[in-house]
């Protein structure tokens, strides 16, 4: 089974408007929805519409509990199965607006011990036929707390999945993550230092693999991606630059459940790159998180060229 953890969830109110905000008057919308937001949460997703099943948890609480589990209710194969607390799950508001979007996030509950030992408890059951996928902003004053969580998943065999805080991927390398996913920001920030050229870029990529981490796929933006792991390194460039991209949203998420769905079906990593892509290249180009119709089409289209060896 694929679990995927989010600790800070969101309720996400989307608001769109015909013209940009201003601040000197009333500003109103002409469209309004809600969506389950987080990045462990949009990784279920994806998986959904590719129609693999996924466990979703965390932590849900207040009165916003029972509305986040219906909306995700409408999803036939993630099994909600969060840890509930006292404080309220956050609500983000996004203001989608005709030049841009602005995105007002809350910080979310304080948790405290006993919520984080109960869903210790519940991951303690996962072993090596598990994923555990570990993704979105943690709060700093949990970081002993999940580093323990991540050794004792290590420990039981479990597959692991970082696309988290940096600090949290730098402690956790030494736990041999299946992967990690981060940005080229986020990258330097586990490495410490700035990262200023592609050779700097996949030196320290490989000086993650070294560190313990079995797959490092890094993104890059508009420049494609790189994956780094014992066989080598290589990239992976965008498709059709010229295109307008409509979403943007659950890009790298959708990255994180192509490769994890791929590895269900094979053990070769480069393949599992190759299908990770097409997720994020279908997810670019379509309006929201429904990308199964589209990843067949992208696969073939992908373009995979090995820069170096390892």
């Amino acid at each position: 089974m694929i679990y995927t953890c989010t600790l800070n969830p969101s309720l996400d109110y989307y608001m769109e408007f015909a013209e940009d905000l201003n601040g000197s008057h009333t500003n109103r919308s002409q469209l309004e929805y809600f969506e389950a937001g987080g990045k462990g949460i949009n990784v279920s997703i994806v998986l959904n519409n590719l129609m693999i099943p996924s466990r979703a948890v965390g932590f849900l609480g207040g009165f916003t509990k029972d509305f986040y589990i219906n909306l995700l209710q409408r999803y036939e194969y993630i099994q909600p199965s969060f840890t509930y607390i006292e404080g309220h799950t956050r609500i983000n508001v996004k203001a989608k607006t005709s030049t841009g979007d602005v995105d007002l996030n809350a910080a979310g509950p304080y948790i405290i011990d006993k919520s984080m030992e109960q869903l210790k408890n519940r991951l303690d059951r996962l072993d090596e036929n598990d994923i555990l996928v570990f993704s979105g902003n943690s709060p700093e004053y949990l970081l002993e707390q999940i580093e323990d969580m991540i050794r004792m998943c290590s420990e039981n065999g479990v597959r692991i999945v970082l696309d988290t805080n940096p600090t949290i991927i730098q402690r956790c390398l030494k736990y041999n993550p299946y992967l990690i996913n981060p940005s080229l920001l986020e990258l330097s920030q586990i490495v410490n230092r700035d990262l200023t050229g592609v050779d700097e870029i996949i030196e320290a990529a490989k000086n993650c693999v070294r560190q313990g981490a079995k797959n490092v796929m890094v993104r890059l933006e508009a420049d494609g991606s790189i994956l780094a792991n014992p066989e080598g390194v290589f990239k992976a460039s965008h498709l059709g630059k010229e295109t307008i991209h409509v979403n943007t949203v659950g890009t790298s998420d959708a990255m994180v459940a192509g490769f994890v769905m791929s590895s269900l079906r094979t053990p070769k990593p480069l393949e599992c790159f190759k299908f990770a892509n097409s997720c994020s290249e279908a997810t670019v180009f379509s309006k929201s998180l429904e990308i199964r119709d589209k990843v067949n089409a992208l696969y073939d289209q992908v373009q995979v060229e090995k820069l170096q060896d390892f």
